[in-house]
């Protein structure tokens, strides 16, 4: 039902002859993403642990990648046919996917929606009724917001979608008897890095991330990683038995066939870091959580 008859007004007569743009992928493709776990979970094919790990892996997803502080997901919307189809190796600290967060914009709409008053379902319904199941645009959306929640979410939409700032999904998701925690970042996380291992391939660079240790280093994408310190690697955990929280040690690499050592510091603390996050069940909610977690799960 999504985009195939609700839809954006940019696409109720495409043109197959070129591109079609539209800033509203985040919420026709990540607000469907957001319904694909929830809808598993109400119709009883997972349970709610599987599905707070579904969450909390988008949500890991999004906080890793640099790009969500340079990109909007109304921007990624639009530049979905220059950029999104278009990946390389720096989209991870370029651009920000409006399917995941779109999906987590789906969800902190929700939430806010279910505190207050209403909800993303009645939103949803609200929007198939004043389009007659048919084109709607951004306005029509901040329109049904409003009439379904008593009160304006101009600031939210802004913030939200057409800003960079992180959502404010750990204090919505407490509020729901939702525990947030997060993880020691791993080895990877640490170094700012994305790799892919195989004995084939050892340990290769797939992403640098900006601003991480990797990137100050000047290991590139596509760099293979063969010693620290002189130990060989053949996983990126093996270089823990010599490169600790604050000492640098000489990497060796290869790069286009050619051997190159490069200086490499591990960040002292943890703060600076994106882990993982988990999610689980708030094991003492209050009464008035445990209702909203409830109400919002079920639908």
């Amino acid at each position: 039902w999504n985009v195939k008859r609700l839809k954006p007004s940019n696409f109720e007569r495409y043109d197959y002859a070129q591109e079609n743009y539209t800033e509203l992928l985040w919420f026709f493709e990540g607000v469907t993403s957001y319904y694909d776990d929830l809808f598993l979970l109400r119709a009883g094919l997972i349970d709610e642990a599987r599905y707070l790990k579904l969450v909390a892996k988008t949500i890991t997803g999004v906080l890793g990648a640099p790009g969500r502080k340079v990109q909007s997901v109304a921007r990624a919307s639009f530049d979905a046919w220059v950029k999104y189809y278009r990946s390389d190796e720096n989209t991870l600290n370029a651009t920000v996917s409006y399917y995941t967060k779109g999906a987590l914009v789906g969800l902190a709409l929700d939430l806010t929606l279910r505190e207050e008053k209403g909800s993303l379902d009645a939103v949803m319904r609200a929007l198939w009724k004043r389009s007659g199941g048919g084109a709607i645009t951004e306005a029509d959306i901040e329109q049904v917001l409003h009439e379904v929640a008593g009160r304006s979410f101009a600031a939210e939409l802004r913030d939200w979608v057409h800003g960079t700032q992180d959502l404010p999904l750990q204090a919505l998701l407490e509020r729901f008897a939702v525990h947030w925690q997060t993880q020691a970042p791993t080895l990877a996380q640490r170094l700012g890095l994305r790799v892919s291992e195989s004995a084939l391939t050892g340990v290769k660079v797939t992403n640098v991330l900006r601003g991480g240790a990797a990137e100050q280093a000047g290991i590139s994408a596509g760099d293979e990683l063969l010693a620290v310190d002189a130990w060989r690697i053949r996983r990126i955990d093996d270089a823990q038995r010599v490169l600790k929280p604050g000492a640098t040690a000489p990497l060796l690499l290869s790069r286009d066939q050619r051997l190159l050592t490069v200086r490499l510091t591990c960040p002292k603390g943890d703060d600076a870091v994106q882990g993982s996050v988990l999610l689980s069940v708030d094991a003492k909610p209050s009464r008035a959580a445990a209702a909203l977690h409830k109400a919002w799960l079920s639908g």
